[in-house]
């Protein structure tokens, strides 16, 4: 639901944007949940005990294929590879991949163009971005075959979760499905297609979360599914009650899930967390099954690399930069993309039987909570949207100082202008309120951590409870 479409539903009123949400849940299904859909989760469910050579042979033939439509189709490889004098016979494996250089963000942005697939029809194609957090969000296409993978994928875990299709979810993310000026229940709407309750991330306060509980009560989900600062939100609150919620799972996706979260919430809802890593690139996947030693590569999906600084494979344990190739993206193939992640292949092997590798854990941004003056908190992941039409941004790290005080620290080019500040400013009042005052501030670079990447939100408010 962008522009218009958010407008709109923004100033309806509630029969009317349940119905809007309905409808695009309904868009959504008929993209992702077709015959195809239940073919893909078919094979899944069986690849995922195959053997090593299996899976070798499926990743080397996945690799000529997509090798051979990006010479064929894809101008900017096409070019890449002549420059090489490599021909689509040069790559016939996964080991052969280090002949083509690592893809980066700044090559993406500057041949965006030419990496979109002259095969792909312009009507076919679903647009993607990343967060912007980092930076200038990144735009990107794929193709429904894509959207079909990435969501049966999904579904895998949840099926390793014990869950299934028309389960009863309660969903915590970052869509503004209530206004964020909206000062009364009800903090939620109902998806009956797909049987979920979307709660919002924006009302979470001392005065609203009995509401949120009560609501919980009554839909009696099985499995709670959103970022996991946000569900710890919700845990923190029920704990500060003396109270449980059983669950069968809870789902986390989208941040860095700590250990001391991840124990508070098992206790809280009485089940296991399945954490999943995936970018919206689509070149990774990684879920965490239920003997939870790890995530699990998904081979299936991609090809992962752990390189060092000289962009050499690093041995298991040792801690290095993911490097991904999608195996299913015909529209905009990313072979060898440099992500900002940090992570190294575990020396170990899980215990249910399944062969795929398991990642130590994903070193990323170490964020914070926003409290906001009317004892809301915020979920770093929901600040995320507010830098996503920031095009001109190159890096940003986010302060609170105080209850009343954000300073927005901003590396920009030269494009970046008044409007562009207006904007951010607008955007942190929509969601953490008019009387928060927002400095920005102009920097020459974002400090980094030890291990090289930047810590975006940092609050120096303590949580009410």
């Amino acid at each position: 639901m962008q522009n218009v479409s958010q407008w709109l539903y923004g100033r309806s009123p509630v029969p009317l944007q349940t119905l809007l949400l309905n409808g695009y849940a309904a868009k959504m299904h008929r993209r992702q949940f077709t015959r195809k859909f239940a073919e893909q989760l078919e094979k899944l469910m069986e690849s995922q005990w195959w053997s090593h050579d299996q899976l070798k042979s499926y990743q080397d033939e996945r690799v000529q294929a997509i090798i051979k439509h990006a010479w064929t189709f894809v101008p900017y490889y096409r070019r890449l590879m002549k420059e090489r004098n490599l021909a689509p016979s040069d790559i016939k494996n996964v080991s052969d991949l280090w002949k083509l250089p690592i893809l980066t963000r700044d090559v993406v942005r500057r041949y965006h163009r030419a990496l979109i697939s002259e095969r792909s029809s312009r009507w076919t194609l679903i647009h993607g971005h990343t967060s912007g957090t980092t930076g200038s969000p990144l735009q990107f296409v794929w193709d429904r075959h894509t959207c079909i993978v990435n969501n049966a994928l999904d579904w895998r875990q949840k099926h390793w979760a014990g869950l299934k299709y028309g389960d009863p979810f309660a969903v915590l993310l970052g869509r503004m499905i209530v206004p964020q000026e909206t000062n009364k229940t009800p903090f939620w709407r109902m998806n009956y297609l797909h049987n979920q309750l979307w709660l919002s991330s924006f009302h979470m306060n001392s005065d609203n979360l009995p509401h949120y509980i009560k609501k919980l009560t009554e839909f009696r989900p099985i499995a709670l599914e959103g970022y996991p600062s946000t569900i710890y939100i919700l845990a923190r609150y029920l704990e500060s009650r003396g109270e449980k919620f059983p669950l069968r799972a809870v789902l986390t996706s989208s941040e860095p899930l700590l250990p001391s979260h991840r124990e508070l919430m098992e206790s809280v809802f009485e089940c296991k967390v399945f954490d999943f890593y995936s970018l919206a690139e689509r070149v990774i996947f990684a879920t965490e099954c239920d003997h939870h030693t790890g995530h699990h590569l998904n081979l299936e999906y991609g090809i992962t690399e752990v390189v060092d600084e000289n962009n050499l494979p690093c041995s298991p344990g040792k801690l290095g930069r993911l490097v991904c190739t999608s195996l299913h993206n015909y529209a905009m193939p990313f072979i060898r993309y440099q992500t900002s992640d940090i992570t190294a292949l575990k020396k170990e092997a899980c215990s249910c039987g399944r062969v795929f590798p398991l990642l130590e854990s994903i070193v990323t941004k170490d964020e914070d909570i926003i409290v906001a003056p009317d004892g809301r908190l915020i979920s770093p992941s929901v600040i995320t949207h507010i830098f996503k039409p920031l095009h001109h941004v190159v890096e940003s790290q986010v302060i609170q100082e105080d209850i009343q005080n954000i300073r927005v620290n901003l590396v920009t080019d030269e494009r970046y202008n008044h409007e562009d500040t207006r904007h951010l400013i607008q955007g942190f009042r929509e969601r953490v309120g008019n009387e928060v005052r927002v400095r920005v501030e102009f920097v020459d670079k974002i400090q980094r951590t030890s291990a090289g990447k930047c810590r975006w939100v940092i609050s120096k408010v303590a949580l009410p409870f």
